[in-house]
């Protein structure tokens, strides 16, 4: 049963990609500047900047995590999340520009600096919306890790490379 509604949702998400690739022609790609954004400010280790990049209204879809809802509550998720000895990066692999809409999807990597490996890598779907003052800002962002179970990362300083990564 399970399967059948990861099968639905994902085929409800493809409908909607090809309706909305049927209607008039696109108006183009995101540039990477926007797309890019995030990771940017992310990797500065400032939560209120990387929250910034969200609409008001927005919400983060994370795995095994209720949806974060509100600039205030993407804000908590970034304190918690941003630290010094990760870095995150991000590469589009398609999006698509509709009027004040775009939709990107791509592949992430996070990689304990400290350590010098990657710890996680896995796709995203972001929903992007244009401002008034022709700025975007995420409206959706949902990603999952490709590794079956995503384990967080120990940063402790004895860790060193070779000695693995120890999940919490």
């Amino acid at each position: 049963m399970k399967a059948f509604h990861a099968v639905a949702a994902g085929a409800s998400i493809l409908m909607a990609c090809a309706d909305l690739a049927g209607c008039s022609s696109a108006d183009g790609r995101l540039p990477p500047s926007v797309t890019t954004e995030v990771a940017r400010d992310f990797n500065e280790g400032d939560a209120l900047h990387t929250a910034a990049d969200y609409t008001d209204d927005a919400q983060i879809l994370a795995p095994q995590h209720p949806a974060v809802r509100g600039k205030e509550a993407i804000v908590a998720f970034y304190k918690a999340n941003i630290d010094k000895y990760l870095g995150f990066d991000n590469d589009t692999t398609w999006s698509l520009v509709r009027g004040d809409v775009a939709i990107e999807q791509g592949v992430y990597s996070i990689r304990n600096v400290r350590v010098g490996e990657n710890v996680e890598a896995g796709k995203y779907i972001r929903i992007w919306r244009r401002t008034s003052n022709g700025t975007w800002k995420l409206f959706r962002d949902m990603y999952s890790s490709d590794s079956e179970t995503p384990a967080a990362v120990s940063l402790s300083p004895e860790e060193a490379p070779g000695q693995g990564l120890a999940a919490k």
